[in-house]
């Protein structure tokens, strides 16, 4: 791997990112990969290699892939310069094989690769890969950054800040008072609500969760249970656009059939899972049904992922060195102490996570 060439790639992105940048001097340095079998599973996009150049630098064997999801495509100038550097590039997934030591995985599609082992531990990036991580028959370490509050920075706040940037480009410049509904008020529901308020939009925000309802009502918004009634349909038909951010497959074809929604209802997916169920064909879905923000050429941008990308690559000197066993959440010295230097460096307040 000529990891110049990727420097060179790097150097020329526009934006901040401190966490992978220090950890990248650290890791050229100390080089505690030297020789690691990595298997990188996430979105490659070009922040993605951003976070792949520590990985290199840190002295790993790096095999990268393409998170496998409807719509997703990898961005091609990253992929064409990976190859030309050298870096063991492979997107299907069925054609992937061997053994590795750790997997950095996204919406847990590493245990599903049939041909692949691995040895030393796990690390999942998603709300979506989590419980499937969490039922994963395994001594090995594998930790959960969902299980964090760093993850809310992005979770809330990038994928807020992303969806709402996403539907301006792909649905409408203009949101100034639309109705829209909003499942799920969760980390990432929450960030939603959050600047979708900044656009003046009438929201309607629907759960199942008592006391995320009366939250979501302490934040100025209507809400609604997430149960199957009159009053849910006729305030989904009434909206510009359905936002769908609960993580459970299926979820809408087990509220109501694809003849009761009304065709002009934009139906908008925000998370990993197919939230409204194979009833619902694809192209009844803006974007076929990926989450909204991939086809953004900056799905998250960088100012929310950097630490969480950071942390994501940190967790293997954790698989190395520490003697846990099993599913667990992000090491305590990745969350918070991340999360508040993130705060002081750019001056946000982030109260917000502590739900």
């Amino acid at each position: 791997m000529d990891i110049e060439k990727l420097q060179r790639f790097n150097s020329a992105y526009v934006g901040d990112y401190p966490f992978l940048q220090d950890l990248g001097s650290e890791w050229a340095q100390s080089r505690p990969l030297a020789g690691l079998r990595i298997l990188h599973n996430i979105p490659l996009t070009r922040e993605t290699m951003l976070k792949l150049e520590p990985l290199y630098l840190g002295g790993a064997d790096v095999t990268v892939t393409h998170l496998e999801l409807p719509g997703l495509e990898p961005k091609e100038d990253c992929v064409d310069l990976l190859r030309d550097a050298g870096a063991t590039v492979e997107l299907d997934h069925r054609r992937i094989n061997g053994t590795f030591d750790i997997a950095l995985d996204c919406c847990a599609q590493v245990p599903a690769m049939e041909n692949v082992n691995i040895e030393r531990g796990y690390v999942e990036l998603t709300q979506s890969g989590t419980p499937i991580y969490s039922e994963l028959e395994t001594d090995l370490p594998v930790y959960s950054l969902d299980l964090s509050k760093l993850k809310c920075l992005e979770g809330m706040f990038g994928t807020g800040e992303a969806c709402v940037r996403a539907i301006k480009q792909f649905v409408t410049p203009d949101l100034d008072g639309r109705k829209i509904v909003l499942f799920g008020y969760g980390k990432v529901g929450r960030g939603i609500a959050r600047y979708l308020a900044r656009e003046n939009v009438r929201l309607t925000v629907v759960d199942i969760n008592a006391t995320y309802l009366d939250q979501a009502a302490a934040a100025g918004h209507k809400t609604l249970k997430s149960a199957r009634c009159q009053e849910l349909l006729e305030t989904i038909n009434d909206a510009f656009a359905v936002i769908f951010a609960t993580g459970h497959p299926g979820l809408l074809q087990s509220l109501y059939a694809p003849s009761e929604i009304a065709d002009n209802v934009q139906l908008i997916n925000m998370g990993a899972d197919d939230e409204f169920g194979d009833d619902y064909p694809a192209n009844r879905i803006v974007a076929d049904k990926a989450p909204l923000n991939f086809l953004l050429d900056s799905p998250t941008t960088m100012f929310f992922i950097d630490p969480i990308f950071a942390a994501h690559n940190r967790c293997c000197q954790n698989i190395l060195s520490d003697d846990a066993h099993g599913f667990t959440a992000l090491p305590a010295e990745l969350d918070l102490p991340f999360v508040d230097a993130w705060s002081r460096r750019y001056g946000i307040d982030v109260s917000d996570i502590y739900y």
